[in-house]
């Protein structure tokens, strides 16, 4: 019987590879991450701007590469997302806060 870490390591590694993750370029690099596209923003005042920006989260495997605090950008879909935020972090993934200029949704 392996260990929690590797019960762990190898539950992620099913999911990455299943049809909840797509392939995205991770500052040049191909890499399979899960992708959420979320919510069109919204300003202090309360009022929404439609189609100017969109956020979302990215989950990431650790193992392919580990976000810093920079200018990271993601491709997905033809459309370019900056990292906003590394919301979270387990020990073998991490949760990204995304955010693109166009609209997906």
């Amino acid at each position: 019987m392996g260990s929690f870490r590797d019960h762990l390591t190898s539950t992620v590694e099913a999911l990455f590879k299943g049809d909840w993750a797509d392939t995205v370029v991770y500052n040049g690099s191909e890499i399979r991450a899960i992708i959420r596209k979320g919510r069109t923003a919204t300003d202090g005042t309360g009022f929404g701007s439609d189609g100017s920006s969109t956020e979302g989260t990215l989950r990431i495997r650790l193992s392919d590469v580990d976000p810093c605090e920079g200018d990271e950008v993601v491709e997905a879909d033809g459309k370019v997302w900056s990292v906003v935020r590394e919301i979270s972090r387990s020990m073998t993934t991490a949760l990204l806060e995304i955010r693109t200029d166009r609209s997906f949704l």
